[in-house]
């Protein structure tokens, strides 16, 4: 077990070789310097390994390895991290983008206006910007890329819909300890989604207006944005009637999985929004009209009323 009084970021890896030291170099640039930073790979076979104990050996008091065997993936990977960090405050972290200097400082600092309780679960997240391989901006705004609006942070939002990128959100304490609560991680579709849940419906979210990071997209990305509003992307989701029927069971699994973790009453939406799956379409979309649960963006939106 690791502990800090600072800022923990909790960095995930696997075969990151040839990002990672662009993403570890924009950590150490940081204008807010109060953060350590824990890695935990999950079984590369390059050279990320390597990599990561060149930083540790060279900066000590800042950059740790955790030990553990993999875990199976990006989510796993981080529950796996929460739990191994005792810290105040945890920002997660993907191996291959690249922060903005002031990205830990405006996230600090508009965390500090929303935690006005340590008790209370607080999860800040921020735009980001949306680039290639070599750094060349694809989008000025995820949210307008992926038609996303991160202003509606509603629990009805966040049950049908997550507007959270993990790689720009800080957690406190009070949140990572409630996400940590949870028996069946298999149940839950990532981890930032999982944090947005339990602030919406027990805590406090916020939202930073301003790109704080350069989210890199290349080949080799576990997950990634994809331009919903491209032509390419519309031709293909309009048949997609499988893929958008099982992303809506996945969803309903996961708040099943969610008002079983926090004993929800009855009546509770996310228990009502999980007793959906094998009802009418008809049952379904009166569910959403009524409790004003719609995706954001057009081509969403059609998927929704046709197959959700």
């Amino acid at each position: 077990m690791h502990s800090t009084d600072k800022i923990a970021i909790l960095m995930a890896t696997y075969n990151g070789e040839k990002y990672i030291c662009q993403q570890i170099d924009s950590i150490l640039s940081q204008t807010c310097k109060d953060w350590e930073l824990y890695i935990h790979d999950d079984g590369s076979t390059d050279n990320t390994i390597a990599v990561v104990e060149s930083y540790v050996e060279k900066y000590p008091n800042k950059i740790h390895l955790i030990d553990g065997k993999s875990t199976g993936g990006a989510k796993y990977n981080f529950f796996y991290m929460f739990g191994q960090v005792e810290a105040p405050y945890y920002m997660t972290c993907d191996q291959d983008d690249v922060w903005l200097d002031k990205k830990i400082e405006l996230t600090y600092d508009k965390m500090l206006t929303i935690e006005n309780k340590a008790d209370v679960p607080c999860l800040v997240y921020t735009e980001l910007r949306v680039v290639d391989s070599e750094l060349n901006t694809i989008a000025d705004t995820m949210s307008g890329y992926q038609s996303l609006d991160c202003h509606k942070r509603t629990i009805n939002q966040f049950i049908l819909q997550n507007s959270v990128t993990g790689c720009t959100m800080m957690v406190n304490r009070a949140l990572r300890d409630k996400m940590l609560r949870i028996t069946d991680i298999d149940n839950t579709i990532m981890h930032d989604w999982w944090a947005a849940l339990v602030a919406a419906q027990f805590g406090k979210t916020a939202f930073i207006d301003e790109p704080t990071i350069l989210y890199r997209q290349h080949g080799d990305n576990s997950l990634g944005a994809l331009g919903i509003n491209k032509l390419s992307y519309i031709v293909r989701r309009v048949w997609q009637k499988k893929q958008i029927q099982e992303s809506m069971r996945l969803g309903r699994l996961q708040a099943r999985e969610f008002a079983k973790t926090y004993n929800l009453p009855a009546d509770s939406l996310a228990v009502r929004y999980a007793a959906l799956e094998g009802k009418s379409r008809r049952v379904r979309q009166r569910f959403y009209k009524e409790n004003d649960m719609y995706k954001t963006g057009t081509m969403r939106r059609l998927g929704q009323a046709v197959w959700g």
